[in-house]
């Protein structure tokens, strides 16, 4: 157990008893957060499930796309991919309309790791080259050099044909010249 755990507990049982919902689903989402860190990926769901009934009872929008994009990751580590892309999806539909681009980018990069993996190359090209594009964009160019990373991964693993089709995908997205790979 986290040495945080005892006391986000507490601060759970006074946010409910004060009738604090938005602390109180705040505190679920860390909960959530520090079980999957501990990788016990059915607490951190059954948390983050609270945290969400709370958002979405609440009109808590943003929060609720944060515990979305928290159920695809772990979605997503227990191998449930469909179900994986079905929060990530409702995650992005909500960042998008609330213009929150960082999320937004976050998730795109998580849709496009989950396509690449499924082997749907272009797909992938696609999500992870808006996951550059936005992340440089909001100026995090950390995160962005991550996507790109992630681009190349998939690039390696293509067919020649399938080569072509994501340098046209970085092209067309105006990240500047293809990054040319190590030790080629």
């Amino acid at each position: 157990r986290s040495a945080l755990f005892p006391y986000t507990t507490l601060f759970r049982s006074i946010e409910e008893k004060r009738g604090d919902l938005y602390g109180a689903a705040m505190t679920y989402h860390q909960l959530g957060m520090i079980a999957k860190e501990q990788r016990d990926l059915a607490a951190a769901g059954g948390w983050y499930l609270k945290a969400l009934a709370i958002d979405e009872g609440q009109g808590n929008v943003q929060g609720a796309a944060k515990t979305y994009h928290q159920l695809g990751s772990i979605a997503d580590e227990q191998g449930d991919f469909a179900a994986a892309r079905d929060w990530y999806l409702k995650s992005l539909a909500i960042s998008e309309r609330q213009g929150d681009r960082h999320l937004a980018a976050s998730t795109y990069g998580q849709l496009g790791i989950l396509a690449g993996c499924q082997g749907s190359l272009e797909e992938s090209g696609k999500w992870l080259s808006r996951c550059i594009a936005s992340f440089l964009q909001t100026r995090d160019q950390h995160s962005a050099n991550q996507g790109a990373a992630n681009f190349l991964l998939f690039h390696r693993r293509a067919s020649p044909a399938d080569k072509q089709k994501l340098e046209a995908i970085w092209r067309d997205a105006n990240l500047g010249p293809f990054p040319t790979e190590p030790n080629q």
